[in-house]
């Protein structure tokens, strides 16, 4: 199993922080993800699991940032029903931030989605 951890940032206006997994299962798309508050970092939500069906995706897609310093996994769902619950989304657009490690995971991710 390829799970690929991601995080993103600036949740809420900058008071809160998101991490998690995201892996193929089955015939699905699954996110493990916590947030956790940016001030303190002591109050953390409870892990939550959103699955998303891979009929419902649009496009997944990697996109490295400026100079190739960064890279993002871009998830767009076709309906907003399945990506309602995971903070940080809009108009069915997830970005999830990828640290360079996890580069290679998520090429394979992408690459085993394959979708048209």
């Amino acid at each position: 199993m390829n799970a690929v951890p991601f995080q993103y940032d600036q949740l809420y206006g900058g008071l809160a922080d998101c991490q998690g997994l995201v892996r193929l299962d089955g015939k699905d798309l699954c996110l493990e993800f916590q947030v956790k508050d940016s001030i303190v970092g002591v109050l953390k939500s409870e892990v939550k699991q959103v699955r998303i069906p891979l009929r419902e995706l649009s496009e997944v897609r990697l996109e490295r940032g400026w100079f190739g310093w960064s890279m993002k996994l871009l998830i767009q769902a076709a309906t907003l029903t399945p990506v309602q619950d995971v903070p940080g989304m809009a108009q069915g657009r997830l970005i999830l931030g990828i640290a360079r490690r996890d580069r290679p995971a998520a090429e394979r991710l992408v690459a085993e989605l394959a979708l048209p």
